[in-house]
């Protein structure tokens, strides 16, 4: 495991993609391309191709557009709740930046009529662009029967996707690196900058929203309220949003409950793409944060009963930060098997935490017990994943939303008289 890591973050497979992706095709003389992989019943992949000929303009660049199928199986744990959580964070999405919203999925008959206008109509973006209108809006004035060569052609386009290391539509493939969404166009546009594609200056029109940590001198909170965080130590993600969330909690004055989940993946084989893909994604999201990680030791199995069995006493001691921060870094930092005892033991030793005391401690508070509670809690609220936040009625997925629970923390405060 750790020497693919090392690979996977070497500058040596970066120069290798760049040689095979970029610099190839450009000795050849060919237009520098993007591929996209879209899927018409997904609401980020309408996102994301709204946004996309302003790069034509912007970039010496073309798009080589690729129709694909929502989800790839074995990837999606709980592909009911994912739909629904899709059209909302979409929806924030297009608020964000000025497009087109959705109220639901595209009926089946639209869907179909737009999977068979795609293959025969689709020559570029705005052809593309059309049909997603269509099948979301519903406005296909006659509809197609489903065809094999339809289907077909989509499954050839996943077979593709997959070979090329990823598995998950609205995702842009450029220089052997992925970008999924307009939250990683940041990177995108970076990464043609750096690549000399720019037509005008180098900016980047596209900033990931973060933190602003607004200055609270002469405001107080209306109300005392709890942020919740739902998280694994499996998850890179969730290791990165509970280091943010603490710094919300310690900007604002408000509470951090932390629920740590048993990682959804447990006995579930993850698909090596997926692994890779949210390794990846994460390393460079951790990154930009100045975040360390760089490493990836799996606690699944023993790992996480070691710690969790731990840690409703750190919790009573106050110490529930302190002690997952140090199990977060020996895992995605200092590649520390958590499945030795005796490695949980001088990590104890280190944050002054007793061992035997947390160990005993956990007979009357049984982990099993507790993080049932927390995944029943999460299930209850719509959710499925980690990370997860919560602060009052507003509940987030993902690191990368954190800036929803700031506004909603920022809205209980008001101006002392």
């Amino acid at each position: 495991m750790r020497l693919r890591i090392l690979w996977l973050r070497s500058r040596v497979r970066r120069c290798a993609l760049t040689l095979r992706f970029f610099t190839f095709p450009r000795l050849l003389g060919k237009t520098t391309t993007v591929d996209v992989y879209l899927a018409l019943n997904d609401p980020h992949s309408f996102m994301l191709i709204q946004v996309l000929p302003e790069f034509e303009k912007r970039f010496a660049i073309k798009f080589s557009l690729y129709l694909i199928y929502e989800s790839v199986p074995g990837v999606s744990i709980d592909v009911n709740l994912l739909r629904q959580w899709a059209i909302k964070d979409a929806n924030y999405i297009a608020a964000q930046n000025g497009l087109i919203k959705v109220n639901d999925f595209p009926s089946a008959s639209s869907l179909i009529t737009g999977q068979q206008s795609w293959q025969l109509k689709v020559r570029n973006l705005n052809d593309a662009i059309d049909i997603f209108k269509c099948t979301w809006l519903n406005k296909f004035q006659e509809h197609y029967q489903q065809s094999t060569p339809a289907i077909n052609f989509q499954v050839k386009n996943q077979q593709r996707l997959l070979s090329y290391g990823h598995y998950y539509p609205a995702s842009l493939f450029f220089c052997g690196e992925w970008f999924t969404g307009i939250d990683r166009l940041e990177y995108f546009e970076k990464r043609l900058n750096t690549k000399g594609l720019s037509k005008e200056s180098n900016k980047v029109n596209y900033q990931q929203n973060s933190l602003s940590f607004i200055c609270q001198e002469d405001k107080v909170l209306q109300k005392v309220s709890v942020l919740e965080a739902y998280i694994s130590i499996h998850s890179p993600y969730a290791y990165i949003g509970l280091l943010q969330a603490h710094k919300l909690s310690e900007h604002y004055g408000v509470a951090l409950k932390i629920k740590p989940l048993l990682p959804m993946m447990t006995g579930i084989t993850v698909a090596e793409n997926k692994q890779r893909c949210i390794f990846l994604d994460a390393a460079r999201e951790a990154k930009k944060l100045q975040i360390p990680l760089k490493s990836f030791s799996d606690p699944i199995g023993e790992g996480v009963a070691n710690c969790y069995q731990l840690f409703a006493y750190a919790e009573h001691k106050q110490m529930d930060f302190i002690f997952l921060k140090a199990i977060f870094e020996a895992i995605y930092v200092n590649n520390i098997d958590l499945s030795v005892s005796e490695n949980i033991e001088l990590i104890c030793e280190n944050i002054k935490l007793d061992y035997d005391e947390a160990l005993l401690y956990d007979e009357s508070h049984d982990w099993q017990q507790w993080s049932d509670a927390n995944q029943i809690e999460l299930d209850h609220s719509g959710l499925w994943g980690v990370p997860c936040f919560r602060y009052r009625d507003v509940s987030c997925w993902g690191q990368d939303r954190l800036t929803q629970i700031e506004q909603a923390i920022c809205d209980d405060y008001h101006l002392v008289d």
